[in-house]
């Protein structure tokens, strides 16, 4: 039987206020607003919010509707649970939030944000632009991401950083590198405008790495 409006109003309200005691709601409001818009431009995690707005589904029920191997599919739904469009329900199910249910209740979903999209990438190509990180030869800039791209170290650095931001010591404790190859495999793919620091110690993926991430063959990673 379907939810009450008012029974729907008393879940969201209990929910807020779980989710605000466990400390999950501070984040800056640009910060929330850039994350949300990187998470949902990808078709796939929108099709995982209508799908957990149907029904509660474990793992492996989202690995077969979506046609997915595993470990793009975990780093689809811990991107989703980053900004709290989904939920663990037990130790292998997942549900939509309120704020999930929110979004699909307000949004057309069968159009894509493509305006923010452009838009977002547009402002992160004119500021590389402007700082000229862009090499004036596009063959030399293909080039360079290329040599990048051929180190299976570097290809799995962005994938990691595809799941959130990274610290300089994340990164070396994660891939067992010393401080010199940490070092180099991370200047290398600022160099080429995968990644970028976010602070004196933390990275985060530019849009050129999300769009590394979005075409790439999982089994190419």
């Amino acid at each position: 039987m379907a939810m009450s409006y008012e029974d729907k109003e008393q879940r969201r309200q209990e929910w807020y206020e779980r989710v605000k005691k466990e400390g999950k709601l501070k984040r800056d409001p640009k910060e929330e607003h850039d994350a949300k818009l990187k998470t949902l431009q990808n078709p796939v995690r929108r099709n995982i919010i209508k799908s957990l707005y149907q029904k509660k589904m474990t793992f492996d029920e989202l690995t077969a509707e979506l046609n997915l191997e595993s470990m793009p599919l975990k780093l689809h739904l811990g991107m989703l649970e980053d900004i709290l469009f989904i939920e663990k329900d037990g130790e292998s199910s997942y549900v939509i939030t309120p704020r999930g249910e929110d979004y699909l209740d307000a949004a057309d979903t069968n159009t894509e944000p493509k305006d923010d999209l452009k838009k977002r990438w547009q402002e992160w190509h004119d500021k590389a632009q402007s700082e000229g990180k862009l090499k004036e030869n596009p063959t030399e800039d293909h080039k360079a991401g290329l040599k990048a791209m051929q180190n299976p170290t570097r290809r799995h650095i962005v994938e990691s950083l595809g799941e959130g931001k990274m610290t300089f010591d994340d990164v070396k404790e994660k891939f067992d590198l010393n401080d010199m190859q940490a070092r180099l495999n991370l200047d290398m793919l600022v160099d080429t405008l995968y990644i970028e620091k976010e602070d004196d110690s933390t990275y985060v993926l530019t849009p050129r790495g999300e769009a590394f991430l979005e075409n790439v063959d999982p089994k190419h990673l």
